[in-house]
């Protein structure tokens, strides 16, 4: 029985794991589509280093993306990280910003109708001929 619970307890932080890595790809998807709270959120797991690796560019672009869409506690980390950092540190945000919004998924395309099959009863008359019948 002792056997057992240590092999669960060994198991524990996979799966915790597990679950942290589908949120986190939940949350960055949700980003992608440009959902401000989760732009914020990603911006601050960069910033900090939670679950990602601690990595300036990608927080700032995160952050101005949400900052863009309204976001006033994005917009607030945008300006003080931004002050943190280098001339080059923030041309690849930028860079990186314009690739994140392009990761946006346009809505999917709407087949053309088609057009109206035409009968015989349906044809247009002219003053020169009656109509079909």
């Amino acid at each position: 029985m002792a056997v057992l619970l240590l092999i669960g307890l060994f198991q524990l932080p996979a799966a915790t794991h597990a679950r942290d890595a589908a949120e986190l790809e939940q949350l960055r998807q949700a980003a992608e589509q440009g959902d401000p709270d989760a732009r914020y959120e990603m911006g601050v797991l960069y910033e900090y280093g939670f679950q990602l690796p601690k990595n300036k560019p990608p927080a700032l672009a995160w952050y101005m993306l949400a900052a863009n869409q309204g976001h006033a506690r994005a917009a607030r980390k945008r300006d003080a990280l931004k002050g943190a950092m280098t001339a080059a540190e923030v041309a690849e945000a930028e860079r990186l910003m314009l690739e994140y919004a392009g990761r946006k998924a346009a809505p999917p395309p709407v087949p053309p109708a088609a057009p109206p099959a035409e009968s015989p009863d349906d044809a247009p008359s002219t003053p020169d001929q009656p109509p079909a019948r």
